[in-house]
């Protein structure tokens, strides 16, 4: 009787060994890996605030060629939404192509996000006529501006080097102003502190 108690005592020990193994094998498979953690780390980076990084996505150009955002880190960043039918937008255009042209060589890049529901060709032939130099995308369907949370045309996001959000305006903008030469200069030259800043004087 004393044996057979003995025994039913080391059944139940060497059950309970099994279960904790069972749970602490789980548990271990359940850990991140270094992978994991890095991607957890980069979905909580990003984001349309200031100090953020900017939010990455995909579209085609107007030869139909697939561009995405993530190909023009290590440059400096104008991320500009609007659309032909926009006034505000066509007034601010021919300051883009004038700073575009003084400063692509020095790692600046601008990128014309269209909203344009009419299709490409309205696109291409304002374009030619406007003589726009920059990369012009389209998005008729406003998923990206919306993921942007733009509201009002034009808007434009302002990217460092490593993609990350410094800034943003709303409403039309004199590029070539001294105060925007200025800041534009400034993140060409080395990573601008948050304290720099656009204007629409």
């Amino acid at each position: 009787m004393l044996l057979k108690k003995r025994y039913s005592i080391l059944v139940r020990l060497v059950s309970i060994s099994l279960l904790l193994f069972g749970v602490i094998s789980l548990s271990c498979g359940k850990k991140d890996t270094p992978g994991d953690k890095t991607e957890k780390v980069k979905k909580t980076r990003e984001g349309i605030s200031e100090g953020e990084i900017a939010p990455d996505f995909t579209l085609k150009d107007l030869k139909g060629t697939e561009v995405n955002l993530k190909e023009f880190r290590g440059k400096v960043v104008l991320l500009n939404f609007w659309a032909t039918w926009c006034p505000p937008c066509r007034k601010e255009i021919p300051s883009m192509v004038e700073i575009y042209k003084k400063y692509k060589d020095r790692g600046l890049e601008i990128i014309g996000v269209n909203l344009d529901k009419l299709g490409k060709s309205e696109v291409e032939k304002f374009s030619l006529e406007h003589k726009i130099n920059f990369p012009v995308l389209l998005n008729p369907s406003g998923n990206v501006a919306s993921l942007y949370g733009v509201v009002v045309l034009p808007t434009t996001v302002f990217l460092d080097r490593n993609g990350r959000i410094k800034g943003r305006i709303s409403g039309a903008v004199d590029w070539t102003a001294e105060a925007n030469l200025s800041t534009i200069e400034t993140f060409l030259e080395s990573q601008a502190s948050s304290r720099d800043s656009l204007t629409q004087r």
